[in-house]
């Protein structure tokens, strides 16, 4: 009796005391839209913490219900660090994808594995980007798909191997070999990546290469060698004026059917200026505001269906409620080729703020005005509340 009283004892204390090691933490998200229709989102965001492990369940709400529902896990045990992601669909209940990332780092010499599983149709093309579906012309389907990703560094160094399962065996799939920061000579640096795939060699490309030229201009120079061709890629730097306040976007104009060089082609530039502490004005004109010309951070901010390319921004923050701080950004958008703007050529106001109510409650609020027909109007609240 005396033995069982003391293991009962032994177990109670050992579960109070892993149980006293559990933290849990988490935010709720919720953003309520009043115009041009009535529509709710809201994420739920709940962290475990066990044994330095954080294990996360991210829970998307809409009108209807569930919309989506994600677990995480990441922790680091001696040398080691493990992280991971399942994502499931919550109607009609089903699993879509889920991976699992390994790394050791000791001594200068770095080594990582990760493991990928998905269902036919749902790579996760955002969260595994740039990377894209090796089994996506698998016929028939399979039930499941997988990819090995093994890693290893050594500067210079760095090799990555994949192999897929499509569900007839894991074969092959692509081989990187990368070296980084390679003196050549006179101080320059060049980077190499050799790709090799089953069919056998695919790609050289040399790049890193920094060519100046006058007047704090300079290009950097990408070589890439295929089997069959050949292609050199020049990449504008605008030292000294693409620093700071001013950012110029460019790029070289070649012939189109020679190797000469015509001239340097401009394809936006902003102006920002910090007026004091966080407060700021931003310009922007985009001479041709698409992909490969303009950074995707500020093509997100014009709407295609209005043709806008130039915008004026203003932003704003100061101290706020229980040690937090306020931030309100305004916006006003152009259009030099819509066919019918607003007054002055303006296409939309648009506004955001983020206002702590409490130390653990922030508001916020989002508004769009349109100026002209082409976009429609919008007024959103929500709150993040932390916990």
């Amino acid at each position: 009796m005396k033995r069982a009283l003391a293991i009962a004892v032994a177990l109670c204390t050992l579960g109070f005391a892993g149980f006293s090691q559990i933290a849990i933490k988490g935010s709720w998200t919720a953003s309520v839209c009043l115009v041009p229709s009535t529509t709710l989102t809201s994420t739920l965001n709940l962290t475990y913490t066990v044994a330095g492990f954080d294990i996360t369940s991210i829970t998307g709400f809409g009108a209807a219900g569930i919309t989506s529902q994600r677990f995480t896990f990441k922790g680091v045990f001696g040398p080691f660090s493990a992280s991971g992601n399942v994502w499931f669909q919550p109607s009609p209940a089903a699993y879509l994808a889920a991976d699992a990332v390994t790394s050791f780092d000791f001594g200068g010499i770095a080594i990582g594995a990760t493991v990928r599983h998905w269902t036919p149709g749902n790579f996760r093309t955002t969260e595994w980007a740039p990377d894209s579906d090796p089994c996506a012309t698998q016929t028939p389907p399979g039930v499941g798909y997988l990819q090995y990703i093994f890693t290893g560094t050594i500067s210079p160094l760095s090799i990555r191997a994949r192999f897929a399962d499509c569900c007839t065996g894991a074969s092959f799939q692509d081989l990187r070999i990368s070296l980084t920061g390679v003196d050549l000579c006179c101080g320059i640096k060049y980077n190499a990546v050799v790709d090799f795939t089953k069919a056998g060699f695919q790609s050289l490309t040399l790049s890193g290469i920094n060519i100046p030229l006058c007047c704090g201009v300079s290009f950097d120079l990408s070589i890439t060698y295929s089997v069959a061709a050949k292609s050199v890629t020049f990449t504008p730097k605008f030292a000294g004026i693409a620093e700071a306040c001013f950012t110029v976007w460019g790029g070289p104009v070649s012939g189109a059917t020679t190797n000469i060089w015509e001239g340097l082609r401009i394809d936006g530039f902003r102006i920002r200026c910090t007026i004091a502490d966080c407060n700021y004005l931003e310009y922007v004109h985009a001479f041709a505001p698409t992909a490969g010309t303009i950074p995707s951070a500020i093509r997100a901010k014009f709407l295609a269906a209005c043709q806008e390319n130039e915008y004026l921004e203003l932003g704003f923050c100061g101290a706020g409620c229980c040690g937090g701080k306020y931030e309100v950004s305004l916006r006003i958008l152009w259009s030099t080729t819509l066919t019918n703007p607003g007054l002055f050529g303006v296409t939309r106001f648009v506004g955001s703020a983020k206002i702590p109510v409490m130390a653990n409650f922030t508001l916020n609020l989002d508004f769009v005005m349109p100026a002209a027909a082409c976009a429609s109007a919008s007024f959103c609240f929500g709150w993040t509340f932390t916990f």
